[in-house]
């Protein structure tokens, strides 16, 4: 992997549940890891809902395969970028050898 490319930053949050203040259970979306990573285009497309046009942007990012980021899954991870909060889709261990990983991530709409 060229770390060259390596030009955006992204933050990983993980899905906890928390208490509040006075004994609440709630989930919450925490700050897991921030790394270095290779974002890339992988799919968009617009569609029409209510008499409006949306838009859905799948990106691909890349990173550099670390022991903390073995855990990662698509159900409880989700990918902070360019203002926008990414659903993770798929985590690829490229050809399983713990080199780098590739993220396929769909953007949430809100």
């Amino acid at each position: 992997m060229e770390i060259a490319k390596l030009r955006s930053r992204i933050t990983i949050q993980h899905s906890e549940v928390v208490t509040d203040a006075i004994g609440n259970h709630a989930n919450a979306w925490v700050d897991y890891w921030s790394c270095a990573a290779y974002a890339n285009l992988a799919s968009g497309k617009e569609y029409g809902a209510a008499g409006q046009t949306l838009g859905s942007d799948t990106l691909v990012f890349e990173v550099r395969w670390c022991e903390r980021l073995r855990e990662l899954d698509s159900a409880k991870y989700r990918i902070l970028f360019g203002g926008n909060i990414y659903n993770i889709i798929t985590v690829d261990d490229v050809q399983f050898r713990h080199e780098r990983l590739k993220l396929t991530a769909q953007r949430e709409r809100r």
